[in-house]
């Protein structure tokens, strides 16, 4: 049986900032489905790698595949992700489930589910039954950025 292409491959991504060298040959593969976390201390490049993955930085070498396809040049508009910022980018005036839910607007997908990937996420990161929260009372931290790619 063969392995399923993953959704996400990064292959050999180097990103320099003149001399500064912050991603160094970053090298990992996500399945369809998969649970990914990128932890490390503030300045390791989480938050750079997480915009060049939705193309908001262009990386130096190396290679970022979504769903199979090379994204070298492709604009952050044409790329099959979302990305939701974990404080300054979350929308007031909306809550939990209406941010969590935003980047399914255009998808496409039926209401319920989209209801339900919805609540599934929430009850991913441990915040079921936080949905109807405004989106401002739940505590932050320091973490920056959460790339997932559409459906």
């Amino acid at each position: 049986m063969t392995k399923p292409e993953p959704i996400i491959r990064l292959e050999d991504v180097h990103k320099y900032y003149g001399d500064y060298h912050a991603l160094r040959g970053i090298t990992a593969e996500i399945g369809q489905g998969e649970f990914f976390s990128l932890l490390g201390p503030s300045g390791c490049g989480k938050t750079t790698l997480l915009r060049a993955i939705a193309g908001f930085e262009d990386i130096s070498s190396g290679a970022i595949m979504l769903g199979g396809k090379n994204m070298e040049g492709v604009a952050p508009n044409h790329r099959p992700t979302n990305m939701v910022f974990q404080s300054y980018a979350i929308f007031p005036h909306l809550n939990v489930e209406q941010n969590v839910a935003f980047g399914l607007r255009k998808s496409g997908m039926a209401a319920a589910d989209k209801s339900r990937a919805v609540g599934q996420a929430l009850e991913m990161v441990g915040l079921g039954g936080y949905g109807a929260r405004a989106a401002h009372a739940l505590s932050g931290g320091s973490g920056s950025a959460c790339t997932l790619p559409a459906p």
